[in-house]
């Protein structure tokens, strides 16, 4: 009997564990936004904490409205976009107080560039096709 109230307790002590845990971890979801048929990628940082700016030009949104010819590679979309000015530029910028690692990566095509994550406002400034 008592091995069974030990065994009960320690998987419920697992069980109140491990739950937030994976709650948590949709927040930090790498999210992704279709651009002129490619996808832009944000590496462990939390969709709100994301501002895109594209040209006035650009198609952007899900695969349909960004014209990428795969699904998302992700769940979380990027939500946070204005269009700007630039006819071949996309700046992106992330909220390092809502990134979960140290360093941020941002992917776009095969333009890939990390900084690291230093709590403040980070901009990556890609070239878009």
């Amino acid at each position: 009997m008592k091995k069974l109230l030990f065994v009960s307790a320690l998987a419920l002590l697992l069980l109140v564990l491990v739950i937030p845990m994976v709650s948590a971890s949709g927040d930090y979801d790498d999210p992704a936004l279709c651009v002129n048929g490619t996808w832009l990628l944000v590496d462990a940082a939390a969709p709100a904490g994301i501002n895109v700016t594209v040209p006035d030009d650009a198609r952007y949104g899900d695969q349909t409205a960004g014209g990428c010819a795969t699904p998302s590679p992700v769940l979380q979309k990027i939500t946070n976009v204005t269009e700007g000015e630039s006819e071949n530029l996309m700046k992106v910028v992330v909220d390092g107080s809502q990134a979960s690692t140290p360093t941020i990566t941002v992917i776009y095509g095969s333009d890939v560039q990390t900084k690291k994550n230093t709590g403040h406002s980070m901009t990556f400034t890609l070239h878009i096709r």
